[in-house]
């Protein structure tokens, strides 16, 4: 390590930490460098994303054997692929040999990923299946193993419905205690029967910390969602509840609403509690998700820069829904209510980050009622960054 970077290190160990602890402790957010210094959001691709189960990709984005896709979760470049025995797997993007990028764009009917910087050649499942000239000039390595790495390396994942997660390091605890909070409280809802019905996607400019705390914080609805407010008004809401890693949060409706699809199928089997509620839940530190009685939108964050993000919104709903045209009118509503919400949404967020570049403000006051949630999910943060320090 060079001495600027242990200069960096001891900078962030030694004073941050005790800013980052003494904002939590006073009852505030998180200082603004979090928001706009690039070293933090260096330190959550190395330490904090790479530590936790994080969302990485979806299974219908690879529906079938031999389906390939390149993505990028915590600035890393990884494969994302369908095998043969119907399983979704996840890889390092880096062929063993010289280190070249394997996969540039997504793929279908694949039977091998092929290097094409000496074609040395990988199975579905990883192992490799052939490296030309290995031994010389038309010694082809193809049955017998050589020295070094033998196959792709993988990535620690799992499916949950059409979710894909991954563990990156490898050390985060089972994926079944991470999901078990939110499964367990949506375990009346058959998640079995929704099916991808499309997607909505923005470019921000703010910190991607910022959109996962604003979709835990219900206190702006009022002023910021007049049409979510009619929906479900203030008085019907409460402060967002939180459990280690799970925050959660739910409200019931007076009224059906046309521009929620209400003409739409609802979850089959629903209790009389189900079809007028409203849940929403975030597992840190990168999964934001809202459940309806007839759909399901999930949240999918990529922080380009510390002040910019793409956002996509994934919208599911039940069944034929997805892709029927008799329902082709009551999915656009759809869109266009989950549309419109998010650009309400936009303004104030990227208010947020033109915030953090103000002296004035550095951390905020938080509503002893509204905030507890913003306040743990600092807490979170900390956290990450004091078990990071210590390893």
């Amino acid at each position: 390590m060079s001495a600027e970077n242990t200069q960096n290190s001891y900078w962030f160990s030694e004073q941050w930490l005790k800013r980052i602890d003494k904002c939590v402790e006073e009852s505030t957010g998180l200082p603004n460098a979090l928001y706009t210094d690039p070293k933090f959001l260096e330190l959550e691709n190395e330490k904090l994303l790479p530590s936790n189960w994080v969302l990485a990709g979806f299974a219908h984005q690879v529906p079938n054997a031999g389906d390939v896709m390149p993505i990028t979760v915590a600035g890393k470049p990884l494969i994302l692929l369908h095998d043969n025995n119907s399983e979704i797997l996840v890889f390092h993007n880096a062929c063993p040999h010289r280190g070249a990028k394997l996969v540039n764009s997504p793929c279908s009917k694949a039977k091998a990923l092929v290097c094409p910087n000496h074609f040395w050649t990988y199975g579905l499942e990883g192992k490799i299946q052939a490296r030309p000239h290995f031994f010389g000039g038309d010694q082809h390595d193809i049955h017998k193993p050589g020295k070094g790495p033998q196959g792709l390396k993988p990535v620690r994942s799992a499916v949950w419905h059409d979710l894909v997660f991954i563990n990156l390091d490898g050390k985060a605890g089972t994926f079944e205690q991470y999901i078990k909070p939110m499964a367990d409280r949506l375990r009346d809802y058959d998640l079995a029967s929704l099916q991808h019905a499309g997607v909505l996607e923005w470019e921000l400019n703010c910190n991607w910390k910022l959109v996962h705390e604003n979709f835990i914080e219900p206190y702006h609805v009022f002023a910021v969602h007049p049409g979510l407010l009619e929906f479900g008004p203030m008085d019907m809401r409460r402060a967002s509840e939180h459990e280690a890693h799970c925050f959660f949060n739910d409200y019931q409706f007076p009224n059906p609403d046309s521009n929620r699809g209400d003409g739409l199928p609802h979850f089959p089997n629903p209790s009389k509690t189900m079809e007028n509620q409203v849940l929403w839940f975030h597992l840190f530190p990168t999964l934001s998700l809202e459940i309806f009685p007839n759909q399901m939108a999930v949240w999918e964050l990529t922080p380009i820069s510390p002040e910019k993000t793409l956002e996509r919104i994934h919208v599911y709903l039940i069944g034929d829904t997805a892709t029927a045209d008799e329902f082709s009118e009551d999915r656009q509503k759809i869109f266009d209510t989950w549309h419109g919400l998010n650009e309400e949404d936009v303004g104030v967020i990227e208010r947020m980050q033109q915030g953090r570049h103000s002296p004035g403000f550095d951390g905020g006051t938080l509503s002893p009622f509204w905030d507890s949630a913003i306040q743990h999910y600092a807490r979170l943060i900390l956290n990450m960054f004091k078990s990071s320090d210590n390893k």
